[in-house]
């Protein structure tokens, strides 16, 4: 049975696989459209689970990952059941090619793996956040938010996130100042090259998902 407590993620095998990549898909620095969440969460046994190789595989090299299997997470084979996939079905209906792979990244707020729902405990969430071991990791996102020439998806629960990191950091505040109240939580919301969206898992219209393939097939060079 899978334990539903937030924590770091047990995984021996898995957090050596993020101390080499702390990042999903292609690498963020490369990329030009980011889609930007929470924390990396696997289900607490994925390292006992029959389709664990292919997360290896996944988190070794993700954009040949998705082009060999032509989808973009192995939560999508249909031997997996845990959580998160409902977050990448959703993701999936974007419709992406494989051959934009490479063009794509998915960064999160902490660096290293988790498993359990952050909300359940958002007292331990935010003290992996700003903890000393997370640290590298976000001076290095907040300087890849930074670049005008990336797209940037980031769901609208974030926002809150980035003020609190901001007021503890003193990073991210171009994310900071983002004032939601201007905003329509079931628009596709944009901000410079930053757009903001409901979460996948959430009830994401698909008109939203329809503006966000638009924007990003624009914005892929």
């Amino acid at each position: 049975m899978e334990k539903s407590i937030f924590e770091k993620h047990p995984s021996k095998l898995l957090n050596e696989l993020y101390s080499k990549r702390n990042y999903q898909g292609a690498n963020p620095v490369d990329a030009q459209v980011l889609f930007v969440g929470r924390d990396p969460n696997w289900a607490f046994d994925v390292e006992t689970k029959e389709m664990f190789n292919y997360v290896s595989e996944y988190l070794t090299d993700g954009v040949t990952f998705w082009k060999t299997y032509n989808i973009h997470h192995p939560f999508l084979l249909p031997n997996y059941k845990g959580d998160g996939k409902r977050y990448h079905k959703i993701f999936s209906k974007l419709n992406v090619e494989s051959s934009l792979a490479s063009k794509i990244s998915f960064v999160e707020l902490i660096g290293f793996p988790t498993t359990g729902m952050a909300k359940t405990n958002n007292k331990i969430f935010l003290e992996y956040l700003i903890s000393a071991e997370n640290r590298k990791h976000l001076i290095e996102l907040d300087n890849l938010l930074k670049d005008f020439e990336k797209t940037i998806f980031v769901a609208w629960g974030l926002l809150e996130d980035f003020k609190f990191l901001n007021r503890e950091t003193g990073l991210f505040r171009k994310l900071a100042e983002i004032d939601k109240s201007r905003m329509n939580i079931s628009e596709l919301n944009q901000h410079e090259n930053i757009y903001v969206h409901r979460h996948f898992s959430d009830a994401i219209s698909n008109a939203t998902l329809v503006k966000m393939k638009t924007e990003i097939k624009r914005n892929i060079k």
